[in-house]
């Protein structure tokens, strides 16, 4: 008989859960609200639980304790989610369905999936961005997601204000950090209008490249990828990863020896809202036996 492997996608206004074959087929899928702890994460596990599932992967929003040494890896850290601070996710789904179970933040599964099955395949070193509500990055080294003791932040990093921008910033934390400036509520905030409404009006995405090409060059700088993939209700704008692209080679200056060459550096993300969903279920075939 054929093993199936079970697949969740939580964020902070829905969760998915999916069961594939082998292959990495759907099987069969639910989309649930995100409301309190017990209720979602019990309606996952009631979902998944009669299909017999051989291990399971999970894709979470966060900031998740990733901390392997820490009794609480698997949880939600401190979060703005009314209920979630401290939410069990990994120990609450994997006790549910009594499985094998890992996680991994939702953009980290996201960059491990296009690393595999999408725009990064043949790549050592994939980095995805997603720019919409936040900003987050995962990156994915021959398909093992990067971490230090906590998962990447790099959505919080400071950067130059654009010469043209007094918008004061809109991050709780830091105010004018890169998600304080270029996240899709920025965008909204500072033009009056969502950036969805905002046509081609060159003004606004000269800056928005502006942010992110500062983004991308410490990346470069940091992690020397491959590939720089952008989605998200903003990222995955159409033409937009050329312009970033066109702004970071501007940034670089020729200064770094590969990168500042590579014509398909900056590119726009294959999988859409598939990636994390994807993610997870490779993390879940990661876990059945060889």
């Amino acid at each position: 008989m054929t093993e199936v492997t079970a697949a969740v996608e939580s964020g902070g206004t829905k969760c998915r859960a999916a069961v594939h074959d082998e292959n990495l087929v759907v099987v069969d899928q639910v989309r649930l609200p995100t409301t309190t702890p017990d209720e979602t994460l019990d309606g996952l596990v009631d979902f998944l639980r009669p299909f017999d599932v051989a291990a399971l992967g999970v894709a979470s929003f966060g900031p998740l304790i990733v901390d392997r040494a820490s009794p609480d890896y698997g949880s939600m850290a401190s979060t703005p989610k009314p209920g979630w601070s401290g939410a069990r996710i990994l120990g609450r789904l994997a006790d549910g369905l009594g499985v094998p179970a890992e996680i991994q933040t939702d953009v980290e599964a996201a960059a491990v999936a296009e690393y595999a099955r999408g725009a990064g395949q043949g790549v050592s070193c994939v980095i995805y961005i997603t720019v919409g509500t936040g900003i987050g990055i995962g990156v994915a080294v021959d398909g093992v997601p990067y971490r230090g003791v906590d998962h990447i932040e790099m959505g919080h990093i400071p950067v130059e204000r654009h010469p043209e921008d007094t918008f004061a910033g809109r991050c709780p934390f830091h105010g004018a950090c890169l998600e304080g400036l270029a996240s899709g509520p920025a965008i909204a905030e500072r033009w009056g209008s969502p950036a969805e409404d905002l046509g081609d009006r060159p003004e606004v995405w000269a800056m928005e490249a502006d942010y992110l090409a500062q983004l991308a060059s410490v990346l470069v700088y940091s992690f020397a990828p491959e590939r720089i993939l952008f989605s998200g209700g903003v990222g995955a704008r159409p033409g937009f990863a050329d312009l970033i692209g066109k702004r970071l080679q501007e940034r670089l200056n020729g200064y770094s020896v590969s990168n500042s060459t590579n014509p398909n550096l900056v590119a726009t993300a294959a999988l859409g809202n598939e990636a994390g969903l994807t993610g997870a279920g490779l993390l879940a075939q990661s876990l059945l036996p060889a």
